[in-house]
Protein backbone atom coordinates (compact mmCIF):
# COMPACT_ATOMS: atom_id res chain seq x y z
CA UNK A 1 0.00 0.00 0.00
CA UNK A 2 1.47 3.11 -0.82
CA UNK A 3 1.59 6.23 1.44
CA UNK A 4 1.92 9.78 0.15
CA UNK A 5 3.21 12.41 2.74
CA UNK A 6 2.35 16.10 2.84
CA UNK A 7 6.17 16.91 0.99
CA UNK A 8 5.47 14.62 -1.51
CA UNK A 9 7.58 11.49 -0.74
CA UNK A 10 6.11 7.83 -0.90
CA UNK A 11 6.37 5.16 0.82
CA UNK A 12 5.17 1.32 1.25
CA UNK A 13 3.08 1.27 4.58
CA UNK A 14 3.67 -1.95 6.15
CA UNK A 15 0.52 -3.37 6.90
CA UNK A 16 -0.12 -4.52 10.79
CA UNK A 17 -0.47 -8.30 11.20
CA UNK A 18 -1.03 -10.04 14.74
CA UNK A 19 2.15 -12.72 15.46
CA UNK A 20 -0.34 -15.13 17.03
CA UNK A 21 -3.95 -16.85 15.55
CA UNK A 22 -7.26 -15.34 17.88
CA UNK A 23 -8.94 -17.43 19.62
CA UNK A 24 -12.29 -18.59 18.84
CA UNK A 25 -15.33 -21.10 20.54
CA UNK A 26 -14.07 -24.43 18.78
CA UNK A 27 -10.44 -23.89 19.50
CA UNK A 28 -10.64 -24.06 23.30
CA UNK A 29 -11.99 -26.92 25.60
CA UNK A 30 -11.86 -26.81 29.54
CA UNK A 31 -10.02 -29.29 31.33
CA UNK A 32 -10.77 -29.97 35.15
CA UNK A 33 -7.46 -30.91 36.73
CA UNK A 34 -8.87 -30.86 40.62
CA UNK A 35 -10.71 -33.54 42.10
CA UNK A 36 -14.42 -31.83 42.88
CA UNK A 37 -15.78 -32.11 46.37
CA UNK A 38 -19.27 -30.59 44.65
CA UNK A 39 -21.73 -33.55 45.42
CA UNK A 40 -24.43 -31.36 43.27
CA UNK A 41 -24.42 -28.36 40.96
CA UNK A 42 -27.48 -27.09 42.91
CA UNK A 43 -24.96 -26.54 45.43
CA UNK A 44 -22.84 -23.50 43.18
CA UNK A 45 -24.15 -19.90 42.70
CA UNK A 46 -22.79 -18.36 39.47
CA UNK A 47 -24.64 -14.57 40.80
CA UNK A 48 -23.15 -11.53 39.56
CA UNK A 49 -24.01 -7.69 40.59
CA UNK A 50 -24.48 -5.92 37.44
CA UNK A 51 -24.65 -2.09 38.93
CA UNK A 52 -28.15 -2.16 41.17
CA UNK A 53 -28.65 -5.95 39.59
CA UNK A 54 -27.91 -8.84 41.61
CA UNK A 55 -28.48 -12.14 38.70
CA UNK A 56 -28.83 -15.04 39.50
CA UNK A 57 -26.97 -15.81 36.34
CA UNK A 58 -24.54 -13.65 33.87
CA UNK A 59 -26.62 -13.92 31.09
CA UNK A 60 -28.36 -10.44 29.56
CA UNK A 61 -30.43 -10.31 26.45
CA UNK A 62 -29.21 -8.66 23.53
CA UNK A 63 -31.12 -5.16 22.58
CA UNK A 64 -32.12 -6.92 19.49
CA UNK A 65 -35.49 -5.84 17.72
CA UNK A 66 -36.85 -8.93 17.54
CA UNK A 67 -35.62 -10.34 20.82
CA UNK A 68 -35.87 -7.94 24.09
CA UNK A 69 -39.29 -6.48 24.13
CA UNK A 70 -41.34 -5.73 27.61
CA UNK A 71 -42.05 -9.34 28.05
CA UNK A 72 -38.56 -11.08 27.38
CA UNK A 73 -37.36 -8.14 30.04
CA UNK A 74 -39.92 -9.02 32.45
CA UNK A 75 -39.33 -12.92 31.98
CA UNK A 76 -35.30 -12.18 32.40
CA UNK A 77 -35.54 -10.52 35.37
CA UNK A 78 -38.03 -13.00 37.25
CA UNK A 79 -35.61 -15.61 36.21
CA UNK A 80 -32.97 -13.49 37.64
CA UNK A 81 -31.38 -12.43 34.39
CA UNK A 82 -31.16 -8.70 32.85
CA UNK A 83 -32.65 -8.11 29.66
CA UNK A 84 -31.80 -5.02 27.70
CA UNK A 85 -35.22 -3.32 25.77
CA UNK A 86 -34.28 -2.49 22.49
CA UNK A 87 -34.71 0.97 21.15
CA UNK A 88 -36.21 0.80 17.59
CA UNK A 89 -39.26 2.20 18.60
CA UNK A 90 -40.51 5.75 19.31
CA UNK A 91 -39.44 6.59 22.92
CA UNK A 92 -43.13 7.03 24.60
CA UNK A 93 -43.44 3.17 23.50
CA UNK A 94 -40.48 2.39 24.92
CA UNK A 95 -41.19 3.83 28.27
CA UNK A 96 -44.05 2.41 28.31
CA UNK A 97 -42.76 -1.05 27.65
CA UNK A 98 -39.84 -0.68 30.40
CA UNK A 99 -43.25 0.44 32.96
CA UNK A 100 -44.72 -2.50 32.42
CA UNK A 101 -41.68 -5.13 32.52
CA UNK A 102 -40.28 -3.16 35.50
CA UNK A 103 -43.36 -2.74 37.54
CA UNK A 104 -43.43 -4.58 41.12
CA UNK A 105 -39.82 -6.53 40.91
CA UNK A 106 -37.98 -7.36 43.97
CA UNK A 107 -34.74 -5.56 45.27
CA UNK A 108 -32.17 -6.43 43.13
CA UNK A 109 -34.42 -7.35 40.20
CA UNK A 110 -33.83 -4.87 37.20
CA UNK A 111 -34.96 -4.55 33.71
CA UNK A 112 -32.19 -2.21 31.44
CA UNK A 113 -32.96 -0.06 28.11
CA UNK A 114 -31.10 0.84 25.67
CA UNK A 115 -30.52 3.93 23.97
CA UNK A 116 -28.63 4.96 20.85
CA UNK A 117 -25.67 7.85 20.46
CA UNK A 118 -27.19 10.74 18.00
CA UNK A 119 -30.50 12.09 17.63
CA UNK A 120 -33.04 11.41 20.15
CA UNK A 121 -30.97 9.55 22.80
CA UNK A 122 -31.19 12.31 25.46
CA UNK A 123 -34.95 12.98 25.35
CA UNK A 124 -34.92 8.80 25.44
CA UNK A 125 -32.89 8.40 28.35
CA UNK A 126 -34.07 11.28 30.13
CA UNK A 127 -37.84 9.61 30.10
CA UNK A 128 -36.71 6.52 30.52
CA UNK A 129 -34.88 7.71 33.60
CA UNK A 130 -38.10 9.28 34.78
CA UNK A 131 -39.68 6.05 34.83
CA UNK A 132 -37.26 4.14 36.69
CA UNK A 133 -34.86 3.15 34.72
CA UNK A 134 -31.30 2.64 36.63
CA UNK A 135 -29.36 0.59 33.68
CA UNK A 136 -29.11 2.04 30.15
CA UNK A 137 -26.95 0.57 26.95
CA UNK A 138 -25.72 2.77 24.52
CA UNK A 139 -26.34 -0.06 21.27
CA UNK A 140 -24.45 1.04 18.68
CA UNK A 141 -21.87 -1.29 16.47
CA UNK A 142 -18.69 0.63 17.03
CA UNK A 143 -18.40 1.28 20.63
CA UNK A 144 -14.61 3.24 20.20
CA UNK A 145 -16.20 6.44 18.89
CA UNK A 146 -16.43 9.87 20.05
CA UNK A 147 -19.66 10.08 20.11
CA UNK A 148 -20.12 6.74 22.63
CA UNK A 149 -17.81 9.59 24.71
CA UNK A 150 -20.01 12.18 24.30
CA UNK A 151 -23.18 9.81 24.79
CA UNK A 152 -21.60 8.74 28.06
CA UNK A 153 -20.45 12.10 29.37
CA UNK A 154 -24.12 13.33 28.82
CA UNK A 155 -25.93 10.42 30.50
CA UNK A 156 -23.39 10.56 33.70
CA UNK A 157 -24.10 14.12 33.74
CA UNK A 158 -27.90 14.08 33.97
CA UNK A 159 -27.79 10.94 36.33
CA UNK A 160 -24.21 10.00 37.67
CA UNK A 161 -25.47 7.15 39.75
CA UNK A 162 -26.64 5.33 36.18
CA UNK A 163 -24.60 2.18 35.02
CA UNK A 164 -23.89 3.01 31.67
CA UNK A 165 -23.21 -0.24 29.37
CA UNK A 166 -21.36 0.75 26.59
CA UNK A 167 -19.27 -0.80 23.04
CA UNK A 168 -18.95 -3.01 20.91
CA UNK A 169 -15.48 -3.20 20.88
CA UNK A 170 -13.25 -6.11 19.92
CA UNK A 171 -9.48 -5.27 21.67
CA UNK A 172 -7.71 -4.53 24.68
CA UNK A 173 -6.93 -0.62 23.32
CA UNK A 174 -10.94 0.03 22.87
CA UNK A 175 -11.89 -1.50 26.37
CA UNK A 176 -9.75 0.68 28.14
CA UNK A 177 -10.41 3.85 26.40
CA UNK A 178 -14.29 2.63 26.85
CA UNK A 179 -12.99 2.62 30.67
CA UNK A 180 -11.46 5.91 30.86
CA UNK A 181 -14.65 7.52 29.22
CA UNK A 182 -16.73 6.36 32.06
CA UNK A 183 -18.66 2.98 31.53
CA UNK A 184 -19.34 0.92 33.75
CA UNK A 185 -19.89 -2.34 31.57
CA UNK A 186 -18.50 -3.35 28.20
CA UNK A 187 -19.93 -4.99 25.40
CA UNK A 188 -16.90 -6.95 24.16
CA UNK A 189 -16.98 -8.62 20.76
CA UNK A 190 -17.52 -7.31 17.06
CA UNK A 191 -19.18 -9.27 14.06
CA UNK A 192 -19.31 -12.79 15.94
CA UNK A 193 -23.37 -12.87 16.05
CA UNK A 194 -25.35 -15.39 14.11
CA UNK A 195 -27.32 -12.48 12.46
CA UNK A 196 -24.45 -9.76 12.23
CA UNK A 197 -22.96 -9.39 8.47
CA UNK A 198 -20.34 -6.96 9.71
CA UNK A 199 -17.49 -9.48 8.73
CA UNK A 200 -18.86 -10.01 5.44
CA UNK A 201 -19.31 -6.17 4.61
CA UNK A 202 -16.29 -4.66 6.11
CA UNK A 203 -13.67 -7.24 6.65
CA UNK A 204 -13.94 -6.27 10.30
CA UNK A 205 -14.28 -9.21 12.56
CA UNK A 206 -12.58 -10.59 16.23
CA UNK A 207 -13.80 -13.94 17.67
CA UNK A 208 -15.34 -13.35 20.99
CA UNK A 209 -13.17 -15.53 23.40
CA UNK A 210 -9.84 -13.10 21.69
CA UNK A 211 -12.02 -10.24 22.88
CA UNK A 212 -12.82 -11.20 26.03
CA UNK A 213 -9.04 -12.21 26.49
CA UNK A 214 -7.43 -9.31 25.59
CA UNK A 215 -10.56 -7.33 27.54
CA UNK A 216 -10.01 -8.93 31.01
CA UNK A 217 -6.33 -8.36 30.71
CA UNK A 218 -6.43 -4.80 30.68
CA UNK A 219 -9.54 -4.38 32.52
CA UNK A 220 -9.42 -1.83 35.74
CA UNK A 221 -13.06 -1.38 37.30
CA UNK A 222 -15.78 -2.21 34.41
CA UNK A 223 -17.72 -5.64 33.85
CA UNK A 224 -16.97 -7.60 30.99
CA UNK A 225 -19.86 -8.21 29.08
CA UNK A 226 -19.20 -11.30 26.44
CA UNK A 227 -21.41 -10.51 23.35
CA UNK A 228 -21.38 -12.51 19.97
CA UNK A 229 -21.40 -15.94 18.69
CA UNK A 230 -22.64 -17.74 21.81
CA UNK A 231 -24.18 -20.64 20.30
CA UNK A 232 -24.51 -22.99 23.22
CA UNK A 233 -24.38 -23.68 26.82
CA UNK A 234 -20.38 -24.93 26.55
CA UNK A 235 -19.59 -21.46 24.62
CA UNK A 236 -21.05 -19.83 27.65
CA UNK A 237 -19.07 -21.44 30.08
CA UNK A 238 -15.81 -20.34 27.97
CA UNK A 239 -16.25 -16.55 28.02
CA UNK A 240 -17.34 -16.98 31.57
CA UNK A 241 -13.59 -18.71 32.47
CA UNK A 242 -12.02 -16.56 30.47
CA UNK A 243 -13.09 -13.92 32.53
CA UNK A 244 -16.63 -12.59 31.38
CA UNK A 245 -18.86 -11.21 34.19
CA UNK A 246 -21.52 -11.51 31.83
CA UNK A 247 -22.56 -13.11 28.47
CA UNK A 248 -25.05 -11.56 25.95
CA UNK A 249 -27.34 -13.89 23.54
CA UNK A 250 -29.70 -12.92 20.71
CA UNK A 251 -30.08 -15.81 18.53
CA UNK A 252 -30.55 -17.97 21.22
CA UNK A 253 -33.31 -16.40 22.81
CA UNK A 254 -34.48 -15.25 19.25
CA UNK A 255 -36.91 -18.34 18.73
CA UNK A 256 -38.47 -18.32 22.30
CA UNK A 257 -42.30 -17.18 22.76
CA UNK A 258 -41.35 -14.23 24.55
CA UNK A 259 -39.13 -12.89 21.77
CA UNK A 260 -40.76 -10.26 20.00
CA UNK A 261 -40.17 -11.57 16.75
CA UNK A 262 -43.64 -12.46 14.87
CA UNK A 263 -44.48 -16.29 15.05
CA UNK A 264 -45.36 -17.83 11.48
CA UNK A 265 -46.05 -21.51 10.50
CA UNK A 266 -44.62 -23.14 7.08
CA UNK A 267 -45.68 -26.43 6.04
CA UNK A 268 -46.64 -27.22 9.95
CA UNK A 269 -43.39 -25.93 11.63
CA UNK A 270 -43.51 -23.25 13.76
CA UNK A 271 -40.75 -20.77 13.47
CA UNK A 272 -40.25 -17.09 14.56
CA UNK A 273 -38.83 -13.67 12.93
CA UNK A 274 -34.70 -12.84 14.09
CA UNK A 275 -33.75 -9.62 12.47
CA UNK A 276 -30.22 -7.83 13.35
CA UNK A 277 -30.51 -3.86 14.26
CA UNK A 278 -28.73 -3.16 10.83
CA UNK A 279 -31.15 -5.54 8.82
CA UNK A 280 -32.90 -3.86 5.70
CA UNK A 281 -36.28 -4.25 7.42
CA UNK A 282 -35.08 -2.94 11.04
CA UNK A 283 -33.70 0.80 9.06
CA UNK A 284 -36.76 0.54 7.11
CA UNK A 285 -39.00 0.56 10.27
CA UNK A 286 -36.66 3.19 12.01
CA UNK A 287 -37.32 5.42 8.74
CA UNK A 288 -34.54 4.95 6.32
CA UNK A 289 -36.51 4.20 3.29
CA UNK A 290 -33.26 3.26 1.53
CA UNK A 291 -30.99 2.41 3.65
CA UNK A 292 -27.28 2.76 1.80
CA UNK A 293 -25.78 -0.11 4.10
CA UNK A 294 -26.87 -2.89 5.83
CA UNK A 295 -25.03 -5.24 8.21
CA UNK A 296 -27.76 -7.10 9.27
CA UNK A 297 -29.62 -10.15 8.18
CA UNK A 298 -32.93 -11.45 8.21
CA UNK A 299 -33.83 -14.97 8.93
CA UNK A 300 -36.71 -17.56 10.44
CA UNK A 301 -35.35 -19.86 13.73
CA UNK A 302 -37.65 -22.78 14.99
CA UNK A 303 -39.69 -22.22 17.77
CA UNK A 304 -38.31 -22.89 21.17
CA UNK A 305 -40.60 -22.35 23.49
CA UNK A 306 -40.42 -20.46 26.84
CA UNK A 307 -37.52 -18.48 27.40
CA UNK A 308 -37.32 -20.02 30.94
CA UNK A 309 -36.13 -23.51 29.32
CA UNK A 310 -33.65 -22.04 27.53
CA UNK A 311 -32.14 -20.28 30.80
CA UNK A 312 -32.57 -23.16 32.32
CA UNK A 313 -30.43 -25.05 29.99
CA UNK A 314 -27.90 -22.14 29.93
CA UNK A 315 -27.37 -22.02 33.68
CA UNK A 316 -27.47 -25.73 34.06
CA UNK A 317 -24.72 -25.84 32.14
CA UNK A 318 -22.45 -23.14 33.56
CA UNK A 319 -23.23 -24.72 37.24
CA UNK A 320 -22.18 -28.48 36.17
CA UNK A 321 -18.89 -27.10 34.86
CA UNK A 322 -18.57 -25.35 37.75
CA UNK A 323 -19.07 -28.49 39.67
CA UNK A 324 -16.16 -30.38 37.38
CA UNK A 325 -14.19 -27.51 38.44
CA UNK A 326 -14.95 -28.03 42.41
CA UNK A 327 -15.92 -24.46 42.32
CA UNK A 328 -18.77 -23.39 44.31
CA UNK A 329 -18.99 -18.93 42.76
CA UNK A 330 -17.61 -17.54 39.54
CA UNK A 331 -14.24 -16.52 41.12
CA UNK A 332 -13.31 -20.09 42.07
CA UNK A 333 -14.51 -21.15 38.78
CA UNK A 334 -12.21 -18.78 36.95
CA UNK A 335 -9.32 -19.99 39.23
CA UNK A 336 -9.76 -23.33 39.06
CA UNK A 337 -10.45 -23.87 35.37
CA UNK A 338 -8.18 -24.81 32.82
CA UNK A 339 -7.42 -24.83 29.00
CA UNK A 340 -6.56 -26.62 26.05
CA UNK A 341 -6.28 -25.17 22.77
CA UNK A 342 -7.78 -27.20 19.72
CA UNK A 343 -6.32 -27.23 16.22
Amino acid sequence: MQVEHTDGRRETAIPRLEASPAIDYQHLSLVPRVVSSITHRGGVRCDVALGPAVLEGPLVSSPMPDVSGAEMCRALAELGCLGILHRFQPVQAQVEQFARAAEGLPAGRAVAAAVGITGDYQERFAALRDAGCAIVCLDTANGAHTQVAAAIEAIKRRAPDAFVIAGNVASAEGFSWLEEQGADGIRVGIAGGGLCETRTETGIYMPTPQAVLEAVGVRRRALVIGDGGVRSPGDLCKLVALGADAVMLGSALSGTREATGREIVMQGQHYKVARGAASLSVQQEMGRADPQHVEGAETLVPYAGEVAGVVHRYLAGLRSSMAYMDARDLSEYRRNVRFVRLP
